[in-house]
C-alpha cells in the first residue's frame, strides 16, 4: 500500500529554509574616477570578504574617523559575512539613514540590504519596513527593483499573507524575468496554495533558466507528487540527487525517495 509522503511544506526556499540571502557591495555609481572614500570602501569590503573580523575592525575605525555611511555599509557587509544578521541589519539601516540625509545615489540599495538582512534574521515585518523605504527612494529599476519585490514576496510568505506575496511575485516576473529564483519561489507558493497549474508552469520556467539545479528539480518533484504524478516526482527527485548529491535539496530529495521505497514496501 502506498502511504503519503511527509513533504516539507516550505521546500528548500527562502520561505524558511537554508537558502542564504545575498548581501553584495554596491557597484560604482558612475564611470567617473573613484573618490578616496570609494577606494577605501572597496578595500574595506575586500578585507571583510577575506577576514570578516578584520573587516569589522577596519569599518569601525573608519567610522570613528568620519567614514559615515560608507564605513557603516562596510560594517554591515562584514557582519553579513559572519551571518550575524541582527548586527548587519542595524549597520545597513544606520548607513541608509545617513545616506538619505545627503541624497546619496545608492541609498535605496542600503535599505534593500537592510531588508534582506532582517529577512535572514527572521524579522519579516522589519524587512518590509526597510524594503518599502528602498522603493520609496525611486532609484531602483529593472533587476535591482525586481530583487526588492522578491524579498517583499518572501516577507509576505513568512507572514502568511499569500495574496500579497503573489502580487509581489507578479512584479518580480515583469521586472526580473530572467531570475530563476523568482520563478522557483513563485512555484513553491503556488504549490502550497493549491494552484498546481501555475506551480508547474513557473517551475518549468525556472528549469529553463538554470540547468541542473537540485532545488528546482526538488520542487518539480514536489509539485508532481502533489499532482499525483508519482513517476515524474520520482524522476525529478532522482535528478536533484544526481545534480549535486551533497547539497541540501539533494538530501531532501533522497529522503523523499527513501520514503517512496518504504511506502511501496508497506
Amino acid at each position: 500500500m502506498l502511504t503519503p509522503l511527509i513533504l516539507l511544506l516550505q521546500s528548500v526556499t527562502p520561505f524558511g529554509s537554508p537558502v542564504e540571502p545575498t548581501i553584495a557591495p554596491p557597484p560604482p555609481v558612475s564611470t567617473a574616477p573613484m573618490t578616496l572614500d570609494e577606494v577605501r570602501f572597496n578595500e574595506c569590503v575586500d578585507l571583510a570578504i577575506d577576514d570578516p573580523a578584520s573587516g569589522i575592525a577596519e569599518a569601525n575605525a573608519w567610522r570613528i574617523e568620519g567614514g559615515k555611511y560608507l564605513a557603516r555599509h562596510c560594517l554591515g557587509f562584514a557582519y553579513a559575512e559572519q551571518y550575524n544578521w541582527e548586527m548587519a541589519a542595524k549597520a545597513f539601516v544606520e548607513a541608509a539613514r545617513e545616506a538619505e540625509l545627503v541624497q546619496y545615489p545608492r541609498t535605496a540599495n542600503f535599505w534593500a540590504q537592510a531588508g534582506n538582512a532582517a529577512l535572514a534574521n527572521q524579522q519579516p515585518s522589519k524587512a518590509l519596513e526597510y524594503l518599502n523605504a528602498s522603493l520609496v527612494q525611486g532609484m531602483l529599476v529593472g533587476m535591482e527593483k525586481g530583487e526588492v519585490h522578491l524579498d517583499r514576496a518572501r516577507a509576505y510568505v513568512a507572514l502568511e499573507q499569500y495574496d500579497a506575496a503573489q502580487t509581489e511575485f507578479n512584479l518580480v516576473h515583469k521586472l526580473a524575468p530572467q531570475d530563476p529564483l523568482g520563478w522557483l519561489l513563485s512555484a513553491t507558493l503556488a504549490r502550497r496554495t493549491g494552484d498546481l497549474d501555475r506551480a508547474k508552469s513557473d517551475v518549468a520556467i525556472a528549469a529553463k533558466l538554470v540547468r541542473a539545479d537540485p532545488a528546482v528539480a526538488l520542487e518539480a518533484g514536489n509539485i508532481a507528487y502533489e499532482a499525483g504524478d508519482m513517476a515524474n516526482a520520482k524522476s525529478n527527485w532522482e535528478q536533484a540527487v544526481k545534480f549535486d548529491p551533497d547539497s541540501y535539496p539533494a538530501q531532501v530529495a533522497a529522503g523523499y525517495l527513501a520514503q517512496l521505497v518504504t511506502s511501496v514496501e508497506d
